[in-house]
């Protein structure tokens, strides 16, 4: 059975798809997954139970861009030593090592972008791959990467499935920070809460992050708000399916599970120096199922959550529009093509590409 390394696994954004994409190969007899290990802190936090064969690499620590050029030599040694058929980058620089060396070897090399705006990882190894699977459409892409790309969905866990919004006594706000700048989400949520007219009529499920969680509780029980803090979610795709609005980060992940299961959202994008995640969530608001926190303003959000929480019609529209946007069965159709472009491999197929190819649910 052909083994399949996933790399690039620094951050939950990175390492949830994998794992989606993952199974999805064991599950239909692609090949055995592995994931590349470098024991950093949300790779502790989740691989150990994934019931994934983990390998580590033989450098310590994630190290920049430049570094993974250095590394091409001994992960060639490496890949070979762990006889890998094929490296599936995941879009963070612990790829970027394993996926030119696989490359330079003749392995296949498949690539997963997971936002609305490549990053630099992927950027990197976006000429050289053998296939690259985007979420959302990219602007400017070259002829050649439009040859080698499918817009095929961001994989998601099995759980995250479309659901029809609950008739809750108390809607439920779900507020998640995300892996990256989580405080500021954290300070900017409590001085809007001081604001809502309806803060007796709702529920509130918070995800702070590392962020001391009593601290926090403490603040919405003084606004006389019910609120459970937590610092992580156990069952996200339950958490989310609860919901009646979400207001956070928009990683494309996130952006992917909450379009699955069809939530409205409040999208609070990260400002990363590409503008990623204001993409994706500018692409959901397009559609009708999210609006966007442009400009920073507590007493904003605070009247949006008022209105959107009075407004049950609104909130089923666009939790619909969402829903639309949703690829459940993405993780399914990535392994099908990686299958095939690994079949064709032994067959001694020339290695033609198929234009770009668009599938939703």
């Amino acid at each position: 059975m052909k083994r399949i390394l996933l790399a690039g696994g620094n951050s939950g954004g990175h390492i949830f798809p994998g794992l989606a994409l993952a199974r999805a190969l064991s599950e239909q007899g692609v090949g055995q997954p592995l994931f590349l290990d470098h024991q950093t802190p949300m790779e502790r936090k989740i691989l150990p139970d994934c019931g994934i064969e983990r390998i580590s690499p033989p450098w310590s620590g994630i190290g920049t861009i430049g570094d993974a050029f250095l590394r091409v030599l001994p992960a060639r040694r490496w890949l070979a030593h762990h006889r890998i058929d094929a490296v599936i980058a995941l879009g963070a620089r612990p790829a970027v090592a394993v996926g030119i060396a696989a490359w330079t070897t003749r392995l296949p090399l498949f690539l997963l972008e997971q936002n609305k705006v490549m990053g630099r990882a992927n950027q990197c190894l976006s000429r050289i791959a053998r296939k690259v699977f985007l979420t959302w459409p990219i602007d400017g892409m070259s002829r050649s990467l439009r040859s080698r790309s499918a817009i095929l969905g961001c994989p998601v866990r099995e759980q995250f499935v479309a659901s029809p919004l609950k008739n809750d006594p108390k809607p439920q706000l779900l507020i998640m920070g995300g892996s990256q700048g989580s405080e500021p989400v954290n300070q900017m949520i409590l001085e809007t809460a001081e604001r809502l007219k309806n803060r007796r009529t709702i529920r509130v499920h918070h995800i702070c992050g590392d962020e001391k969680t009593d601290g926090i509780q403490q603040r919405w029980n003084q606004l006389g708000i019910d609120a459970e803090v937590r610092s992580f979610i156990e069952e996200p795709a339950q958490t989310l399916i609860d919901s009646s609005l979400v207001l956070g980060r928009s990683g494309g992940s996130i952006v992917a599970e909450v379009c699955c299961v069809g939530r409205p959202a409040i999208y609070w994008p990260y400002r990363h120096r590409d503008h990623h995640q204001l993409e994706n969530a500018r692409h959901v608001s397009a559609s009708g199922g999210a609006l966007v926190v442009e400009q920073e303003s507590p007493a904003q959000i605070a009247q949006w959550i008022d209105d959107l929480i009075e407004n049950r019609s609104r909130l089923e529209q666009m939790a619909d529009s969402a829903r639309s946007l949703g690829c459940p069965a993405a993780a399914r159709r990535i392994a099908d093509v990686i299958a095939s472009h690994l079949g064709a491999d032994q067959s001694g197929s020339s290695g033609h590409f198929e234009e770009v190819v668009e599938v939703r649910r």
